[in-house]
């Protein structure tokens, strides 16, 4: 049975333990370990000790540690963020310590003013700088066994599902994936078809994000559990079983109000789909 892995960034702000034991009570099988409020993840002291606590907190609640987020993935255009792409080899190091199989992540390719080039904006150029930054950081992953999976996300080179694409597929490698956040790709893209999307990226998912949205005229309302929204994840779901995906499905909440109301509801609403689904 497909599993249900709880996103930390639901919890945000509080406390890991709170999480952790939220995710017990409402049937996770684990969690997306994120930045709590009294943990940081943004560099790889702050992730070890972040996994050690969260191994002393989810062993004895029979919790897994699914993936953890770690960002960004820094390109470089002439090697000039070499110490954050050390770092973040160095992540996945010490997640192969730890046996978290997934390191979730976004990419982060800045123009010469700092802001960040979307893919909009791309050019040859930019992609080529992409693919020579993880031609690097691919072996690394290989020799951990730690899978990168890179999350459609507003604001990046990688914020639609075509771009995503030409991103992963440029490599041949199980050890760099896509991340599908269909919320995400629909504020990024109100067109995008996310069936054929699935169909388009088969084994090169390694992840994905579960929540919803409803498009607005002047922006996006995502104040909503999982079973409202433009989303039929009936659909999705559906599709992601016959392109075999078989990792967990996260699920985030990224509104406002009580997140336990959600988490639980979300819960409750997937469980009935992939009961109804055989997945």
């Amino acid at each position: 049975m497909a599993q249900l892995c709880l996103v930390g960034y639901t919890y945000r702000g509080y406390e890991m333990a709170y999480a952790l034991e939220q995710a017990k009570a409402l049937g996770y099988s684990g969690i997306e370990l994120r930045s709590f409020s009294d943990i940081d993840l943004s560099a790889p002291a702050g992730v070890v000790a972040a996994l050690a606590k969260a191994g002393e907190l989810a062993g004895p609640l029979g919790l897994a540690i699914h993936s953890l987020f770690y960002s960004p993935l820094p390109i470089s255009r002439a090697q000039e963020r070499v110490d954050e792409e050390r770092a973040f080899a160095e992540v996945m190091r010490i997640l192969a310590e730890h046996r978290v199989p997934i390191l979730h992540t976004r990419l982060s390719l800045q123009k010469p003013d700092g802001t960040e080039v979307v893919s909009s904006g791309a050019r040859a150029a930019d992609y080529e700088s992409v693919r020579r930054t993880l031609e690097r950081l691919i072996p690394i992953a290989e020799e951990h066994r730690v899978r990168i999976a890179i999350e459609t996300h507003m604001g990046t080179i990688h914020d639609t599902a075509a771009s995503q694409l030409a991103i992963v597929s440029a490599h041949d490698s199980g050890y760099l994936t896509s991340s599908l956040d269909f919320a995400n790709m629909l504020i990024a893209h109100r067109e995008e078809a996310l069936i054929e999307a699935i169909r388009s990226f088969g084994p090169r998912i390694g992840y994905v994000h579960i929540k919803n949205v409803k498009l607005l005229p002047l922006g996006y309302d995502w104040n909503l559990p999982v079973r409202w929204g433009d989303i039929n994840y009936y659909l999705v779901l559906k599709a992601l079983k016959e392109a075999r995906y078989q990792g967990p499905l996260a699920v985030e909440y990224c509104g406002t109000g009580d997140p336990d109301v959600f988490a639980a509801d979300d819960a409750d609403y997937l469980r009935g789909l992939i009961e109804r689904l055989g997945l």
